[in-house]
């Protein structure tokens, strides 16, 4: 297959036109409907919410199993309905008559934006299954991991190049409202290369690269640059579990490899890391590695009980914002390998690849015999 074509012809597919104009909307004014499953709350009062700002900008309340706002807005904002932990809905608020889906969660219809919002969600889709076929073709094709690896990261490269161009000139017209917003929060800018994201970014208006939003992408783009593979690690300070000042940089650099993972006690994904964690630290602890955990968006007193419970032996430094401040991670686990002079040279490391790389990294250091 060529997924060169395969991926061009799937984001080549543009955009839904944002032109039609109904009477609701030439009044600026705007209906959004929902239904709620769980009857118990019925008469509480919910809020649509901008995701810019996080600010309330309507409410009404939940009559049986339903919910209606309406109101007027003269632009499009990107926007989110909590009605509970598990019914809750993103969507565009613009002029129209919207329906939210609880259950779906990002599956809005009614107006032209949240019809483009699912068409965008679609293409996602579609690319993580051209993403598996490209790394099952090239899984067949190299026998060797490191022609694999280095493959699939060219083919990856090469992809997100290719969404980076088709990106330009469809993220022009809505660089101006909720549609740009969401766009920018979608795995598929989160693939393109940095400077590409930057640039789309300095086109948005003002409310919107002005929000916190927008300025945490750019925080992040810019510790990522920093702190990519082969750039020098940045030092991080925090508390270990018994509340003591530590730092990165009192393991790194002392002659060990140093594998750093940003975990905390309630993620499910990062608890999945642990037996390979500990498999490498079983195998290597004083052969030439060691670990060190960073507790990331959790609370300290929640870290004793955790290593208790998951049987974790090696340090821990409690920085809550560090890795996403420093780092540029938008999610945990987020593993990294840092080599003895303080080179990051591998990041999002997982499972077994995880531990081959690892492997190989003490194979290639250790001295001939």
């Amino acid at each position: 297959m060529d997924y060169k074509l395969k991926t061009i012809g799937l984001i080549a597919a543009g955009m839904i036109a944002l032109s039609a104009c109904t009477p609701q909307q030439a009044s600026k004014s705007y209906t959004v409907e929902g239904v709620v499953a769980d009857s118990s709350v019925n008469g509480k009062t919910i809020y649509i919410m901008r995701y810019d700002n996080n600010r309330y900008i309507d409410s009404t309340v939940i009559a049986n199993g339903r919910f209606t706002f309406q109101g007027k807005t003269d632009s499009a904002y990107f926007c989110r309905i909590d009605v509970n932990r598990d019914e809750f809905a993103s969507f565009i608020l613009e002029p129209g008559s919207i329906q939210v889906d609880l259950k779906a969660h990002s599956n809005p219809s009614g107006t032209p934006r949240n019809a483009e919002m699912v068409h965008l969600n679609t293409i996602e889709d579609s690319l993580r299954e051209v993403t598996a076929s490209m790394w099952e073709s090239i899984q067949q094709q190299y026998k060797e991991e490191d022609e694999r690896d280095e493959a699939m990261k060219k083919a990856l490269d090469e992809q997100a190049q290719r969404i980076a161009d088709w990106a330009d000139a469809y993220f022009k017209p809505i660089a101006g409202d909720g549609l740009g917003l969401y766009f920018l929060y979608t795995p598929m800018f989160d693939s393109m290369p940095s400077e590409r994201k930057k640039a789309l970014l300095q086109i948005t208006q003002s409310w919107i690269r002005s929000s916190r939003m927008v300025n945490n992408l750019i925080n992040n783009i810019d510790a990522q640059s920093r702190t990519k593979e082969g750039m020098p690690y940045t030092d991080i300070e925090g508390t270990d579990a018994e509340g003591n000042p530590v730092a990165l940089s009192d393991y790194v650099g002392k002659g060990d490899y140093v594998l750093v993972d940003a975990w905390s006690s309630w993620c499910g994904p990062c608890i999945g890391e642990i037996p390979y964690l500990k498999e490498l630290y079983d195998t290597y602890k004083g052969k030439g590695l060691t670990i060190v955990g960073i507790f990331t968006w959790d609370e300290a007193s929640n870290l004793k009980s955790a290593l208790k419970e998951h049987g974790i032996a090696w340090p821990q430094i409690v920085a809550r914002e560090a890795m996403q401040k420093l780092y540029g991670i938008d999610g945990i686990p987020h593993i990294m390998l840092i080599a003895p002079d303080g080179t990051i040279l591998k990041r999002n490391l997982r499972g077994e690849n995880m531990v081959k790389t690892v492997e190989k990294a003490l194979k290639d250091k250790a001295p001939a015999k």
